[in-house]
């Protein structure tokens, strides 16, 4: 492909198409810091060598109801990924090598959305509650069947409140809209 195509294609100027290719054994003899933002998926390669694997361990235990910890985690990669772990650890400090495991779980965990918390008692268990979520989910279609979807509002994460006198605004700024000829407020 001749270089007014590959300019053309990847929106870049000729003339620093051409610069690339002068440098291309310095581009890829590169050996800094990989990280990339302006590219999909963007940020650092994941270093662990099975992270779906991770999620899906971390997914498990707490669909359990059991208490996850770093160490837990740790535990499951010593069963699973031993070589890994041996390899991770060779190339830190022997003082600071398992510190350095567990911050490096803490940040793949806060990377892949987990918080951490502090271990508390459910007051009722998650089949249950899912049990009572399918349960009114069974009686609401039953009684509002003949309601067409567009008119049905999923109102249990939004902050609307209808027809509220203006001095009982809970934060400094409110968005006005108006749904169906009324007047609403959005709270968030």
């Amino acid at each position: 492909m001749s270089d007014y195509k590959v300019s053309a294609a990847l929106d870049v100027p000729r003339r620093t198409l051409r610069n690339w290719m002068s440098q291309r054994h310095e581009i890829l003899a590169y050996d800094g810091n990989l990280k990339n933002m302006k590219l999909e998926p963007g940020g650092r390669y994941e270093v662990f060598p099975d992270p779906p694997g991770l999620i899906e361990f971390i997914n498990r235990v707490r669909d359990n109801e059991r208490a996850l910890t770093t160490t837990h985690l740790d535990l499951s990669i010593k069963a699973n990924q031993r070589e890994w772990l041996n390899n991770y650890l060779a190339t830190k400090q022997e003082s600071t090598s398992y510190d350095s495991l567990l911050r490096l779980l803490q940040h793949f965990c806060d990377r892949h959305g987990f918080s951490r918390q502090r271990p508390t008692k459910n007051k009722v268990k998650q089949a249950d509650i899912a049990e009572v979520q399918s349960d009114f989910a069974a009686e609401f279609h039953r009684e509002y069947i003949a309601y067409g979807k567009e008119c049905v509002y999923n109102v249990d994460e939004t902050g609307i409140l209808y027809d509220m006198p203006r001095w009982s605004r809970l934060c400094l700024q409110a968005i006005s809209f108006r749904l169906c000829g009324r007047q609403l407020r959005y709270v968030p």
